[in-house]
């Protein structure tokens, strides 16, 4: 049961990090979304076909989930000091170094249906 909650805990991780949720994953998989629920808490023990499914749509091996499941496992069970696996960083946000102070009407690109006369 352990085992199960923690592959769970990782796919909902990496269901949240590749932009998506439960239910829009479900959707996009094809399974209820009550049965997904029921994976990802730990519930019930996810099927191959289904986790491979999920990794798939995240563009993941099925391996890395199990094997870091497995690996926190023996981590909490004092086997090994615990590793911190970041989550996959999601390429469309931006990261602090590419922040750009924006001011409204200072850009230097032109626009045939400019607004300002909207404001006078």
């Amino acid at each position: 049961m352990e085992f199960n909650a923690e592959v769970g805990r990782r796919l909902r991780g990496e269901i949240a990090a590749g932009g998506s949720s439960i239910a829009a994953m479900a959707r996009e998989i094809g399974v209820a979304r009550s049965a997904l629920d029921n994976y990802v808490t730990g519930k019930r023990a996810i099927p191959v076909p289904t986790l491979y499914s999920i990794c798939s749509v995240l563009g993941l091996e099925p391996h890395r989930i199990l094997g870091w499941a497995e690996e926190r496992l023996r981590d909490e069970a004092g086997h090994r000091e615990s590793n911190v696996i970041p989550l996959r960083p999601d390429s469309n946000v931006p990261g602090r170094s590419d922040d750009v102070g924006e001011v409204a009407f200072d850009s230097p690109t032109e626009h045939d249906d400019d607004s300002d006369d909207l404001y006078d």
